[in-house]
């Protein structure tokens, strides 16, 4: 029996949101949703070619070139079957382009931001009660890692902040996102992820200097309680002893120490792999918070498993998202909700590329499918609009 297209969206629609609603909980599930997902998705295009037409977009030639570079470091890294299982995270590129095949009104969009706000507050409420119930967890990092949590807990709140600040918005609409908004930033604080916290005042300050500017108190507020609040977890010592800290010092190691290792394979890099194997090489014997696979750091991280070649093209990708980004803003600004997705966007664009200065972001599939997501959203704006033929 033949599927329709109408089906195909609804199914891909169906798993694609559950994908993205479980990176808040379980990446088992998330990952199983995205395997039915995309395969809803290759069907619908294998059974109309047409659809390839309307996945078009700027990014096409960047995210083909990336692939490129995944594909021929793995060929000539000394660690192949490695390189080539890691590689694996260009399959999430898709939930971009299924994202811009599926979402085809603004109601949808808001339909799918709003079962955001409530998963994230339902899951940080569960976190809540086990946070103040385990007397052994300093930070938070129930259902993932804390790092991993702050970042998801980043995304989201940007996620819903343009809605909550837009007064053409409902009063009770605005009153259900910061309702929703609520426990997730308690649990956002609770996690102590510093670059996320960092991440989301850049973002934020962004999304309010562009749109909202009668927030900037309130933006002043939440960078003061990030400041006050951050000590808490170092029994009170005074920050400038935390700036120092060993976790500190181990970042500016590793970056110093990647890019000695990338000025060893400046083309192609390494190729995408656990590096600690290489870093030790470089600094034996390193400090124990030295002892990771990565950097902490995506623009270094480009550097040494993709090479320059990886860098500029992913460089490239990212500049041209901010690009259209602020170019639709631009088109957008006078349209309620439909300015607060294209912001949003903006506002998680710049987090995103602030926190990753200090993480390897790119690397979590959590992140990344959450953030690929948005981008897709934003870009399917553009092709509402122009279905509509509303100019953008």
């Amino acid at each position: 029996m033949k599927i329709s297209v109408k089906n195909y969206d609804l199914l891909i629609y169906i798993f694609l949101a559950l994908q993205i609603v479980s990176v808040f909980f379980s990446i088992a599930v998330s990952s199983i949703a995205f395997a039915f997902a995309g395969l809803f998705f290759l069907l619908k295009i294998f059974s109309n070619r047409d659809e390839i037409k309307n996945l078009k977009t700027t990014l096409d030639l960047f995210f083909l070139g990336f692939i490129a570079v995944e594909i021929l470091s793995a060929l000539l890294s000394d660690y192949k079957s490695e390189a080539f299982y890691h590689a694996r995270r260009i399959f999430l590129i898709l939930v971009f382009y299924m994202a811009i095949s599926v979402f085809k009104d603004f109601k949808r969009i808001q339909n799918i931001l709003l079962a955001i706000g409530i998963v994230s507050a339902i899951v940080s409420v569960i976190e809540l009660i086990v946070y103040y119930l385990r007397i052994d967890i300093v930070w938070l990092g129930v259902f993932q890692i804390s790092m991993t949590a702050g970042e998801l807990k980043m995304i989201t709140l940007l996620l819903l902040f343009p809605l909550y600040l837009d007064r053409d918005i409902s009063f009770k609409r605005r009153a259900l996102i910061l309702i929703l908004m609520s426990p997730t930033y308690l649990t956002f604080l609770l996690t102590f992820v510093r670059s996320a916290w960092f991440g989301f005042s850049i973002g934020l300050l962004v999304i309010v200097l562009l749109r909202y500017r009668y927030f900037f108190p309130g933006w002043v507020f939440l960078v003061a309680v990030f400041y006050l609040f951050f000590p808490l977890k170092y029994k009170y010592e005074h920050l400038s002893e935390v700036t120092r800290s060993e976790t500190t010092v181990a970042r500016y190691m590793m970056w110093k120490t990647g890019l000695k290792m990338f000025s060893q394979r400046p083309l192609l890099g390494y190729g995408d792999i656990d590096l600690y194997k290489i870093y030790v090489k470089f600094r034996p014997n390193p400090a124990p918070d030295e002892r990771h696979g990565h950097l902490h750091n995506n623009f270094i991280m480009w550097l040494v498993l993709f090479g320059i070649a990886g860098f500029l093209i992913l460089s490239g990708l990212f500049v041209r998202i901010l690009i259209d980004f602020f170019v639709l803003f631009k088109n957008v600004n006078s349209i309620p909700i439909v300015r607060d997705i294209v912001l949003a966007g903006i506002g998680v664009f710049f987090a995103f590329n602030v926190s990753g200065f200090f993480e390897w972001s790119f690397g979590d599939a959590e992140i990344m499918t959450l953030f690929w997501f948005i981008c897709g959203l934003v870009y399917s704006v553009n092709k509402i609009l122009k279905n509509q033929n509303v100019p953008a």
